[in-house]
């Protein structure tokens, strides 16, 4: 079966688990770097928004021989912890200034989404593309967006700057940075406050509070800066992912040459295509604030 097939097969049982009430449909959704996915939207017909939900993990367990019976039961699980349970007012959307407040960036890949970036506002900024979306609610369970398009900034009858003005203000407000240290980083995914049990690097990471969408971090009034004061020198940028951005000491760095090498190879092996940012190290100069 492939995976055409095994959506099809798990939205059928799905239906029958969720019953009459509810809507189930294959959706087609470009994404980044101009990767396709394919997952179920299930909508409560009383709810004007809806959740979709990519099957892609769920068909590695289908190929690990786990039922389409129980991956079902699995998905409508999830459905239940990530559903809405009210209405959007579509007015709200389509009023700039009641939804200003909400509008927030994210970085992505300018060369990867070229046609992606037809649809959208977007400001470029190294070889990076400055995107915006509507983060309606935020919390460790996911998060509800939507993209901000062209068609929306006509509908609001407003400019690209007058967005990432708004943006800046509300991304650093409603995803605030967090910069540590790797080791930190690593025993607070491990549960872990044993440090000593996590060998100690020179590695910083810096993302946001939901490490969603963190690379954006380094748009933040003066966190360049904030970041160079605390390192006590320059340092190098190795775009981890669209999540996150890794921090290197300079007098702890192998050459630029060698870290773009390590990127490449990295997001060839270890990151999503969905979820890369960059194949090549950045460098922050602290006397001239200048990132090139």
């Amino acid at each position: 079966m492939n995976y055409q097939q095994f959506v099809i097969a798990v939205k059928e049982k799905l239906e029958k688990i969720l019953g009459d009430d509810m809507n189930v449909e294959i959706i087609t959704t470009l994404k980044n770097n101009g990767q396709e996915r394919v997952g179920l939207s299930i909508s409560d017909k009383r709810v004007n928004i809806s959740p979709t939900i990519y099957l892609e993990e769920y068909y590695e367990q289908f190929e690990r021989n786990y039922t389409i019976e129980g991956i079902a039961e699995s998905v409508s699980e999830l459905y239940q912890e990530v559903r809405f349970e009210h209405t959007w007012e579509v007015n709200v959307i389509q009023d700039f200034s009641q939804i200003k407040s909400k509008i927030v960036y994210k970085l992505i890949n300018a060369e990867k989404n070229e046609t992606l970036l037809t649809t959208l506002p977007h400001i470029t900024y190294l070889d990076f593309a400055i995107v915006f979306y509507i983060l309606f609610e935020a919390d460790s369970s996911g998060t509800a967006t939507i993209p901000i398009t062209n068609e929306l900034i006509k509908l609001w009858n407003t400019h690209t700057k007058e967005l990432y003005d708004a943006a800046q203000e509300n991304t650093q407000k409603l995803l605030p940075a967090e910069f540590k240290p790797m080791h930190v980083v690593i025993c607070e995914l491990l549960k872990t406050r044993s440090y000593e049990l996590v060998e100690d690097s020179p590695l910083y990471v810096l993302t946001n509070s939901l490490r969603c969408f963190g690379a954006c971090c380094i748009l933040y009034d003066d966190m360049l800066k904030e970041i160079g004061k605390e390192l006590g020198e320059n340092y190098y940028i190795i775009p981890s992912s669209i999540h996150e951005m890794i921090i290197v000491p300079e007098s702890k760095s192998p050459s630029r040459d060698e870290l773009d090498e390590m990127i490449v190879e990295i997001n060839e092996t270890q990151v999503s295509p969905e979820e890369v940012l960059s194949d090549c190290a950045y460098y922050y100069d602290c006397e001239n604030n200048l990132l090139a």
